[in-house]
């Protein structure tokens, strides 16, 4: 797997715990210390803005998942989970 594929997986599996948990982004954002813009662009641009170890390590510990959970290939991400929502968007899974 390349590091741009790679950066897709962790993003699909990122946006899945958010999902799954009913937060939305700006809540995550919160809940991480991540800001909200920069948890949009890893979410939507990964192969140009990957999350970095220390931001994963925040998603875990705020979603109350191991790194592992993240970052490894699963059914359900290579289904293509949607993207979470983002506060404030119309259309968003809410």
């Amino acid at each position: 797997m390349d590091s741009s594929s790679f950066a897709a997986l962790v993003a699909r599996n990122v946006s899945s715990v958010i999902t799954r948990s009913g937060t939305s982004v700006l809540r995550a954002s919160q809940l991480t210390g991540i800001p909200r813009v920069t948890l949009i662009r890893r979410l939507r641009f990964p192969s140009t803005s990957p999350f970095d170890v220390h931001e994963l390590e925040m998603l875990a510990q705020a979603f109350h998942v191991n790194v592992e959970t993240l970052v490894t290939p699963n059914e359900e991400t290579d289904a293509q989970v949607p993207v979470a929502r983002h506060e404030g968007e119309r259309g968003g899974h809410e």
